[in-house]
């Protein structure tokens, strides 16, 4: 099966935007423990999130899945920013091969948000999207 939320990963860590802003430092599913440390810095994390398929059911290997993406700085305003240059990334994903995985297309799927992590009060921004991808690894 494929994996959308690596593949997109490895896209945001491919963006040149991106990398300026954060370097390496994007992330599937959590903050890994060496980043926490490092908190509050730029960082993003792109996550899964649950919520009803959009799509009926159907025989094609096409895959619906939701994600988060999830934007870290050293303020507010640089938790945005960071948002505002991964959303348009993401957007522009139209028939994308990113390692073994075919992004149809990626989509809002609500607006945005900012505040503070309830652990470690660190600034981010947060805004869904609904993806469509092949559920089966593209060789």
């Amino acid at each position: 099966m494929a994996d959308i939320v690596t593949a997109i990963v490895d896209l945001a860590r491919a963006s040149a935007g991106i990398a300026a802003l954060v370097g390496a430092h994007v992330y599937g599913d959590e903050l890994p423990e060496a980043a926490v440390k490092q908190m509050p810095r730029g960082a993003l994390v792109v996550k899964p999130s649950g919520g009803a398929a959009f799509q009926p059911a159907s025989s094609a290997n096409a895959e619906a899945q939701r994600i988060d993406l999830i934007s870290f700085g050293a303020t507010p305003l640089e938790a945005d920013k960071l948002r505002r240059v991964a959303a348009p990334a993401l957007l522009a994903l139209r028939r994308h091969r990113q390692g073994d995985v075919l992004i149809h297309w990626v989509q809002p799927a609500g607006g945005y948000l900012t505040g503070r992590d309830p652990d470690g009060q660190w600034p981010y921004a947060f805004q869904s999207f609904q993806t469509l991808f092949s559920s089966m690894e593209v060789t």
